[in-house]
């Protein structure tokens, strides 16, 4: 049986802070642990969206607003399980701000 993975898309506005959130973390020492976390994100968002928690429905056909964390990112995206896709909606954030 075939897996068919998930589309998954991210807005410019995403790339870019999350550039930025890399550099601000090997400053700190940090960057490695980002860059891993961001690329388990991609990953998981591509073969199993459902990782994470529904925070709503959205209005648009069957889509809803979704939370996940891998350490030490949270991602904030909409799944449309109808259409197989996932858009990263909002830049991603350190799990903690004190740490970032």
């Amino acid at each position: 049986m075939e897996i068919v993975p998930y589309h998954v898309s991210y807005s410019g506005r995403v790339h870019e802070s999350l550039r930025e959130l890399i550099i601000r973390a090997v400053a700190l020492g940090l960057g490695r642990k980002v860059f891993d976390a961001a690329r388990e994100i991609e990953r998981i968002l591509r073969i199993y969206p459902q990782f994470g928690q529904p925070l709503r429905d959205l209005a648009v056909g069957s889509a809803q607003l979704w939370i996940g964390v891998v350490p030490p990112l949270v991602v904030h995206y909409i799944l449309d399980e109808e259409h197989r896709q996932v858009m990263v909606v909002r830049p991603m954030q350190p799990l903690s701000r004190r740490s970032l």
